[in-house]
């Protein structure tokens, strides 16, 4: 259920369902991407469904949803204990912490919370819908 904040974040009720996923993203069995994402089920109903080990969350919101805008907030920022310990990482290395909301016309999809490790990581990126 969502609690008040995110709630407001997502346009929901205090208490309504949410769709939580955390997923560590690795390549050559080194921890990259920690991603911590909450997302609207009316937007994305069959979200839960999905074989993330096969497609991204990103990839599949894109599939399924309407996607009009997008806001962004990028920082360094040293990681939670929980998101250190999932890198593999200590809690004083410092990090790039992206927090992505999307939106369709008429509602929020989903918040996420990106957290890489500063020594593993550069951002670059193009983004269109």
């Amino acid at each position: 259920t969502a609690p008040a904040a995110l709630a407001r974040q997502l346009g929901l009720a205090p208490g309504a369902p949410v769709f939580h996923t955390l997923i560590v993203h690795s390549e050559e069995g080194v921890a990259l991407q920690c991603e911590d994402r909450y997302v609207n089920p009316a937007c994305a109903p069959d979200y839960l469904r999905v074989d993330f080990t096969k497609t991204t969350p990103t990839h599949y919101l894109f599939e399924v949803t309407a996607m009009w805008r997008a806001q962004y907030s990028i920082e360094a920022a040293l990681p939670t204990r929980r998101e250190a310990a999932l890198l593999g990482i200590g809690v004083h290395e410092p990090c790039l912490v992206v927090v992505r909301r999307t939106f369709t016309r008429d509602a929020a999809i989903t918040i996420a919370r990106l957290v890489q490790p500063g020594s593993r990581y550069a951002l670059h990126g193009e983004f269109a819908p």
